[in-house]
């Protein structure tokens, strides 16, 4: 498991204050136990605190007589300048260790309080968009829309229409093929939800573009006597893909790789047939939410997984750098290890069942050449998926994607949510391949 780079921080403050705290308390017992130290203190003690006022000796008890006044190489002063020059050696010897020590707790404290600051600049920023409400027209009217590419059928495509409808946007969900649209009629997923239908075999992809583009256009009336509106597009975004056959490459159907290749064709078609026209003229984001940690791993037996969410990156990336000179904002968010369900997918008995599942269906053939070498595989791949045990909370996702819809600047290129997200990209960019692939044995 790889610690994300606040907590590496906040554990690395805490060794180093640890060691700051023995060597301190070490000197502190060196110093009091020596002989210079005990020497002084009886010579202290033994001053007398009291002096003579107007001919006449204040008393306690039956004091001692007074003792003549202490020379200056045996005063008190001495002794304790004596006590001062031994501690400041001792802090001289160890210079460079102690300007280590305090330039990586300075480093580290600056680290967290930068983070801290701009996580509650980000709190208040929200709190004055009114908790991330979608602003209304005078008339209480939506007008804003958000456009969701992907599949009805994963779960965390629906999530996010049923957030984006709830904060006020007027949401279009795509179907994208016969499976979807037969999904939509048994199990719709809200009445205020919206398709767009790019399998209707009627017209081709421009005519499914040009014909959201003109509902765009078409004036609204919200109700009897309400001034009429347009609609407004404020962002496209590209819904993440969850659910991906797995096994060895062989061994996966010539079917399963046409579907994969034929998503990929979808988002290129959409692409190249007006939608980055649209995006421009309605001054829209462009989102793409994908999957990063299988991904970018390039984990064994997960091989459609990994080419097509690092097809989309690639895409998306290279789509950022051509737009970026028109002002048009594109980006990736890039997921870890998020909460979408109770279930734990680290458990052994858990990872053993879809093991058996999958390999249950293999020929005898695949099953000699394959079965321990698969298995050790997913008792790997399915604890790195789950890094951070229930992950992250869906809200933050749902907040971000909202914030990036109404920046105000330019989004950044890449972001993350989620556990483990920027731990294992940094992990694939930093270190060598022959030690990802010992890590992944």
């Amino acid at each position: 498991m790889v610690a994300e780079p606040v907590q590496a921080t906040v554990q690395t403050l805490k060794q180093l204050y640890s060691q700051a705290t023995g060597f301190i308390d070490t000197q502190y017992d060196n110093v009091v136990n020596s002989d210079l130290y005990n020497n002084s203190y009886d010579k202290i003690t033994k001053l007398n605190p009291f002096g003579e006022t107007n001919g006449s000796i204040i008393s306690i008890g039956n004091p001692p007589p007074p003792s003549p006044p202490p020379s200056p190489s045996h005063s008190a002063y001495g002794a304790c300048s004596r006590m001062y020059q031994k501690v400041y050696d001792s802090i001289n010897e160890n210079r460079a260790r102690y300007i280590t020590l305090f330039s990586c707790v300075g480093l580290g404290g600056a680290a967290w309080l930068i983070y801290k600051r701009r996580k509650r600049n980000l709190s208040d920023s929200a709190e004055k968009r009114h908790k991330r409400r979608v602003p209304k027209l005078t008339n209480g009217a939506r007008r804003d829309v958000v456009l969701i590419i992907g599949s009805p059928t994963e779960p965390l495509t629906r999530l996010i229409a049923l957030d984006f409808e709830k904060r006020g946007f007027i949401v279009y969900l795509t179907i994208l093929d016969e499976n979807d649209s037969k999904y939509i009629e048994s199990n719709p997923i809200t009445d205020d939800v919206n398709y767009l239908n790019l399998n209707d075999k009627k017209g081709n992809m421009e005519t499914h573009v040009s014909t959201f583009n003109q509902l765009l256009k078409l004036p609204v009336v919200p109700f009897p006597g309400a001034e009429a509106h347009t609609l407004n597009l404020v962002g496209v975004v590209f819904a993440p893909s969850l659910y991906f056959p797995i096994g060895p490459i062989e061994n996966i159907a010539i079917s399963s790789w046409a579907k994969l290749n034929d998503r990929v064709m979808t988002y290129l078609k959409l692409l190249s047939s007006g939608l980055i026209q649209l995006v421009r003229t309605q001054q829209a984001k462009l989102i793409l939410v994908n999957p990063n940690i299988l991904s970018a791993l390039d984990m064994p037996y997960h091989a459609p997984e990994s080419i097509f969410q690092n097809q989309l990156k690639h895409l998306f990336t290279t789509l950022t750098r051509e737009l970026s000179s028109h002002g048009i904002s594109v980006t990736q968010v890039r997921l870890g290890n998020l909460h979408i369900s109770n279930q734990k997918l680290s458990s052994g008995p858990r990872i053993e069942s879809l093991v058996n599942t999958e390999v249950r269906a293999w020929t005898s053939e695949m099953k000699q050449l394959y079965s321990d070498d698969f298995s050790r595989s997913q008792f790997k791949a399915n604890p790195i998926k789950s890094t951070g045990g229930k992950g992250t909370s869906l809200r933050e996702l749902y907040h971000l994607l909202f914030d990036l819809l109404y920046s105000e600047k330019r989004n950044p290129p890449v972001v993350y949510c989620g556990t483990g997200a920027r731990g294992y990209d940094l992990i694939c960019r930093i270190f060598p391949e022959s030690w990802i692939e010992w890590f992944l044995k």
